[in-house]
């Protein structure tokens, strides 16, 4: 019998009409275990109606939500000065629900979780077991930038056991780092969204849904009417942007390329084939990972509470430090530990500008006339010591030298040709008193033509009309 009331709208909106980033499959579980009755169906033929499979056959070892036991003061549990939070069943924004197949744990509590044991004492690492095929899109980037900013505080490591998908895979990349089982997977970056229509169905059984509204768009992607390309469009552009935010998040935490995160089509990655595609460090099991965290832990009686230290007759042990007797009763609190490295971290900072300024000094002492905006260069890089940079100047100036040369040989005029050499053997030999001769005989013609010349002059003009 078909049923026509939806008695659980609120749980039905965190499924249908909204962004998830979960696998596509685990999807199709959920919807095959609570869809008939979140949508108020039964029994087969509406499910059909409503394009739900019934009695899906999924692989027990991929899709795998345990249900594990958390502790209730602060959900993980502290082994050799581990903290592991097992972050199991498909995760949504803050509220947790068991149902027939997950247990959905919201973002909000993990984040509580890890930075609770992030400052915690009696914690000296932090391991996050994923059996997780991801969730709701709404708290998913918050929950991993809080991920992400603890990073280098205490380390962190995240392990697919067997599952970290989509959402739980945003979560896992802002740990340190990734590892997986040999049989885990880990990948389906990217977002899906299902939208139900129930017309049909309801049609069948003699019902009909008029929304009365105001505003374009408030009733957009409803369930009782086929879905409007228009509002297809509008969620596919909602459904891309969501994607380039989870693409450029794992690219980030996994220092990838976001080529290489789109190139994995949303696909998971088993063991081996996850670490060659970048999106794990290693292939491990969740005890071998904890056993070498725990190998980390501070063995000095000084270095860990009061109640670890190690005694002996009854009296704490002590030690001798710099003159200082220290002893069990002398264990640093936490808020020491933050303080001491804020100093040490300041104190760092301190030095290093000295550092910088004097390197950048250094390196301005080498400037030259024409080569300042390589001097520019250089002191802000960084790295450039004062010798490299009078290396790399010299190098400049004897190429800007060259290619002076260069050019002011490219611009030179041709040279003008050689006149050739007077021909001495073929030229006239002149009597000297033929000379004479001639020159008196033109200073009378002169004089007769009304011009006085002188003879000197007369055998100047002789040679030049010889």
């Amino acid at each position: 019998m078909t049923q026509n009331a939806v008695p659980f709208p609120h749980l039905a909106a965190r499924i249908f009409n909204t962004p998830l980033m979960i696998h596509p499959q685990k999807l199709d579980a959920i919807i095959a275990g609570l869809g008939p009755r979140l949508l108020g169906l039964d029994d087969a033929p509406a499910m059909a109606a409503a394009g739900l499979a019934a009695g899906m056959q999924l692989p027990a070892d991929m899709f795998s939500t345990r249900r594990g036991a958390r502790s209730e003061d602060r959900g993980y549990q502290v082994v050799d000065g581990v903290a592991v939070l097992n972050v199991n069943g498909a995760l949504v924004h803050r509220s947790r629900m068991t149902a027939d197949s997950s247990f959905l744990l919201g973002y909000n509590s993990l984040s509580m979780d890890v930075e609770d044991a992030m400052a915690n004492a009696d914690v000296h690492a932090v391991l996050l077991s994923f059996d997780s095929p991801g969730g709701e899109v709404n708290g998913a980037f918050e929950w991993a930038e809080r991920m992400a900013a603890l990073r280098g505080k205490k380390p962190m490591v995240a392990i697919a056991d067997s599952l970290a998908a989509s959402a739980g895979y945003l979560g896992a990349c802002a740990a340190d780092s990734v590892a997986i089982a040999s049989t885990g997977y880990v990948g389906s970056i990217g977002v899906v969204m299902r939208h139900v229509d129930m017309s049909r169905a309801l049609a069948n059984s003699g019902v009909s849904v008029e929304y009365i509204y105001a505003g374009a768009h408030k009733v957009d992607g409803n369930p009782h009417a086929p879905l409007p390309e228009a509002v297809r469009a509008d969620y596919q552009a909602e459904i891309n942007s969501l994607y380039e935010m989870f693409v450029d998040a794992v690219a980030a935490n996994r220092r990838m390329s976001t080529a290489a995160v789109r190139a994995t089509e949303a696909a998971v990655y088993r063991g081996a084939a996850a670490v060659k595609a970048g999106l794990a460090d290693r292939v491990a099991t969740a005890d071998q990972i904890i056993a070498e965290l725990a190998a980390k832990r501070p063995t000095r009686a000084y270095g860990l509470p009061a109640r670890n230290a190690l005694k002996t007759g009854g009296q704490a042990m002590s030690e001798q430090i710099n003159g200082v007797e220290l002893t069990a009763e002398t264990a640093f609190a936490q808020a020491d530990l933050d303080t001491a490295r804020a100093e040490g971290e300041a104190a760092g900072r301190a030095a290093g500008a000295a550092a910088e300024r004097e390197r950048i000094q250094s390196v301005e002492a080498q400037c030259v006339p024409g080569h300042e905006k390589l001097i520019a260069s250089l002191k802000f890089d960084g790295i450039t010591s004062g010798p490299e940079a009078a290396v790399q100047v010299l190098a400049a100036e004897r190429k800007l030298r060259a290619d002076a040369y260069t050019n002011m040989h490219a611009e030179a005029p041709a040279p003008v040709p050689h006149a050739e050499a007077p021909d001495h053997a073929a030229a006239q030999v002149i009597d000297p008193r033929a000379l004479a001769a001639a020159a008196a005989s033109r200073v009378a013609s002169e004089k007769a033509a009304g011009r006085n010349i002188t003879v000197a002059q007369a055998m100047q003009l002789l040679k030049k009309e010889a």
